[in-house]
């Protein structure tokens, strides 16, 4: 068995203090309870799930992809179930904040839903999900990071990560695993962070900063832009050469991370090495334009069946992976990471709350939630489920999901860091100067 893949539930814990400042890549001891036993003779019956994420507008993508994970699950419980649980599934589109709160009104007023999922987006999920706290509703969110979710509402489960165990987790690879492999001290490094303003990029921000300066290294560039409005870079960018950052943490979505990269080959800004966090970075229309030149580019997400070694995963979760594969390639859809979490985090809700919760009500359902333990061996991502009790600062985070530093490497994300989870090593690093490169970047 994989004793990398073992160890993400030994270090999972941990990820509850990345935004006190921990070290997420550190060694840690677990205890392993057993997950909760499902009620025979459910209370609940029938659930009508209003499922909201971006189906138009620039965050289709990701949102497509995450919906199309939620509505295989929910075919797949309703098929399976041995509860006497009937799932209804209804969705609305959510491209931005405003027309999402909308979506969320009318799911749980005209739609009748009982609990509304969702978001891929963290701006639109920052919105709608007080949006579903004021009409007392359960929100569960599968895809989006920004810490505000679970922070500033009392009525969220999220499956997947936080953006502050991210933030934290870029800083530490860069002044641990990256300082040593580009050959500079900690203390000698100088870091550039780079992000859009909205809530996703500025909380991951927020939890990178408080990690560098617990540390002696040096916060040199510290730059946000509009995501939405931004069509140059180049003082970023410049700003980035004057300081000679030895790396760059830059929170973007795809068409400004492409924007970033397009003016740094043509202003010539040579970066030793550069550390997404999601969003853009991790999608392959980030990395398309860019051709070889995205070979050894840095992202940090939470794991995904595609970043970990599956034959180390327990025999029902390798049997659920290759379901939900094949009722992907069934209808012609791409599985990304957004299916996978979009996927697993609907799963783990319908099998281990919905059947355990006394009723639909925001307090029952974070009771039965209180009581999750999957262990990361038996969730096709690679991460477990155990979600912050109601006194929690962040209530309803799942604390078993853990980020795992990714490299673009001949057109594939692959693990590279924390060391004994890898699935490769590192290449190009530092970075190739321009100078060495040929492959000009697209659009």
């Amino acid at each position: 068995m994989n004793t990398g893949i073992r160890r993400v539930v030994c270090i999972a814990m941990i990820v509850a203090f990345a935004v006190t400042g921990a070290h997420l890549f550190a060694g840690g001891q677990a205890q392993q309870p057993q997950p909760a036993a499902a009620a025979e003779g459910a209370a609940i019956t029938t659930l009508r799930v209003g499922a909201l994420f971006p189906q138009t507008g620039g965050m289709a993508f990701g949102g497509s992809n995450s919906l199309q994970g939620t509505q295989i699950a929910v075919e797949l419980f309703n098929e399976t179930n041995p509860y006497g649980i009937t799932v209804e599934l209804v969705t609305a589109d959510a491209p931005d904040p405003a027309t999402g709160t909308t979506g969320v009104r009318q799911l749980i007023t005209q739609q009748n839903v009982d609990v509304v999922m969702g978001t891929f987006s963290s701006a639109v999920a920052s919105a709608t999900a007080p949006a579903a706290e004021r009409l007392n509703v359960l929100y569960v969110e599968t895809t989006a990071w920004a810490e505000g979710i679970t922070r500033n509402s009392t009525n969220v489960l999220r499956t997947t990560i936080s953006s502050g165990s991210l933030g934290a987790a870029a800083a530490d690879f860069i002044l641990t695993g990256l300082a040593r492999e580009l050959g500079v001290a900690e203390a000698d490094m100088r870091v550039a962070l780079v992000f859009t303003d909205d809530e996703f990029g500025t909380s991951i921000a927020d939890a990178a900063v408080r990690r560098i300066q617990s540390s002696p290294a040096r916060l040199v560039v510290r730059e946000s832009y509009p995501a939405a409005t931004t069509s140059d870079l180049s003082s970023v960018l410049l700003r980035i050469q004057q300081e000679r950052a030895h790396a760059v943490i830059h929170i973007a979505q795809v068409p400004d991370g492409v924007l970033f990269w397009r003016q740094a080959q043509q202003l010539g800004v040579d970066m030793p090495a550069v550390v997404g966090v999601g969003g853009g970075y991790g999608q392959v229309d980030f990395a398309r334009p860019l051709g070889d030149n995205a070979d050894g580019i840095f992202n940090v997400v939470p794991s995904t069946s595609g970043s970990i070694n599956v034959d180390s995963l327990t025999p029902s979760a390798q049997n659920l992976l290759k379901e939900l594969q094949t009722r992907v390639a069934q209808r012609g859809w791409t599985q990304g990471p957004y299916t996978d979490w979009g996927f697993m985090g609907t799963w783990i809700f319908l099998n281990e709350v919905v059947p355990n919760a006394a009723s639909t009500s925001i307090a029952d359902m974070m009771a039965a939630a209180a009581n999750v333990r999957v262990d990361a061996l038996d969730s096709i991502t690679g991460f477990g489920f155990e979600f912050a009790g109601v006194n929690h600062e962040n209530s309803g985070q799942n604390l078993r999901a853990i980020p795992v530093v990714q490299q673009w490497q001949g057109g594939q994300l692959r693990v590279t860091y924390p060391r004994d989870l890898a699935v490769a090593d590192f290449i190009n690093v530092p970075l190739p100067p321009w100078s060495q490169r040929t492959q000009a970047i697209g659009q």
